[in-house]
């Protein structure tokens, strides 16, 4: 058994009551209250408007749509129109725009890519279990004033898409699409035409495949090299998959347990292979880190998690050494209790765990800078727990660790 290499935060009086006041104090009607070193802005205290008035908000997607070097945010939701908006920092506070007007059934995942060179960020979601569909958005970056232009990627076969990544994984210089179906049970890749413009489904071929047992869903926020070939490789669902040529894939399970999993990778550990994280995302479990050995991956406890559905790896307190974010869905899941995690690495497989804050559940949650003051946000949207909701907490600088 692999002992877990996490040590808690040894907490001073101070901290304590903070905590204590922090973890049931409950979210405040005032238009801003300071969890520790984060400070909450909420569309329930009217600091930006809500997504729309549904209750189903399945995705989240960060991207620079409108070139001004400030990381904006997508979300869509599948009950009600608009059916996805964006939101852009003005200076002051986060302004919403629409992205799709009309009523859809986005799934969560989503990712944004320069699809048709134009020098701006496109939108890519996947429906949902009712169909078959996949779609993509036209920026009209600088013309916001016009709608953008939804085009079909796929219109047919299995229904479901739970996560998409988008990067070169056969290291021929040409971006593929990546989508989890879960409906096929399976992992689809889709390469763009050279004009996305034409109304025509994407090429499409099957590279992985299930038979039984839990779907496989996840990808980290960015593709990762896992084998220092200098390609990037395909990590989700409890396994990584790098390319052997020949339009095929060689696939490396990692934990068969961590399929219905999201995750996340990066230097968690100085030198090697890149560190992965599986964090149970629709179901209740362990959440677990993995490091390779030079034989295979050896798995450390992080402690067990309700519907961990946001996992994410960046250097929050900006001291050179990568931390691991996990956040809790809330509903389904642990309601009112759930909690947003952080734990603090040191490059060396050590970590100071952090509740950032318990009373809000977060789904498909984000780490990025959406001010533009050069600190990594948390982006808090729920799925369903207290939706329609949409909050960011901003850092404001963690204290360096004596």
């Amino acid at each position: 058994m692999i002992e877990p290499r996490c040590v808690t935060r040894v907490l001073g009086r101070a901290a304590l009551v903070w905590l204590a006041w922090s973890c049931f104090a409950g979210v405040a009607d005032s238009d801003e209250r300071v969890y520790g070193s984060w400070t909450l802005k909420s569309s329930r205290s009217g600091d930006f408007p809500p997504p729309n008035a549904g209750d189903q908000q399945t995705c989240l997607v960060v991207a620079d749509f409108d070139g001004d070097s400030i990381l904006d945010f997508a979300v869509g939701e599948r009950t009600r129109a608009p059916a996805v908006v964006w939101y852009r920092w003005t200076g002051t506070t986060w302004e919403r725009r629409v992205i799709e007007a009309g009523a859809l059934r986005p799934e969560a995942g989503g990712v944004a890519a320069d699809l048709d060179g134009d020098g701006d960020a496109d939108l890519i979601l996947g429906q949902d279990a009712s169909g078959p569909e996949m779609w993509w958005w036209e920026n009209p970056r600088p013309h916001f004033e016009m709608p953008w232009k939804r085009r079909l990627i796929k219109v047919d076969g299995g229904r479901k898409h739970h996560d998409q990544t988008f990067g070169d994984f056969t290291g021929d210089g040409r971006p593929e699409l990546l989508s989890w179906n879960q409906g096929a049970k399976s992992l689809l890749m889709l390469s763009p035409p050279d004009d996305p413009h034409v109304e025509t489904p994407w090429p499409a071929r099957v590279i992985d495949r299930w038979r039984d047992g839990p779907e496989l869903e996840g990808f980290p926020s960015q593709p990762v090299d896992v084998d220092g070939d200098g390609v990037s490789d395909i990590v989700g669902g409890g396994r990584w998959l790098r390319y052997r040529g020949d339009d095929a894939f060689d696939c490396e399970i990692i934990d068969d347990r961590m399929r219905f999993t999201q995750c996340a990778a990066g230097q968690l550990v100085a030198g090697g292979r890149p560190e992965i994280v599986f964090s149970p995302g629709d179901t209740d479990g362990e959440a677990r880190w993995y490091e390779f050995d030079g034989r295979g991956w050896q798995g450390h406890s992080l402690g067990d998690v309700v519907h961990g559905h946001t996992c994410e790896i960046a250097d929050l307190d900006r001291d050179g050494n990568l931390d691991i974010l996990i956040g809790e869905m809330g509903s389904p899941g642990a309601g009112d209790q759930a909690r947003i995690m952080v734990w603090l690495g040191d490059g060396r497989g050590g970590f100071r765990k952090e509740i950032v804050r318990t009373g809000q559940g977060i789904h498909e949650g984000r780490l990025a800078d959406v001010n533009g003051d050069g600190r990594l946000d948390i982006l808090v949207k729920p799925y369903h727990h207290n939706a329609p909701l949409m909050e960011i907490l901003q850092n404001g600088g963690y204290s360096r660790a004596e």
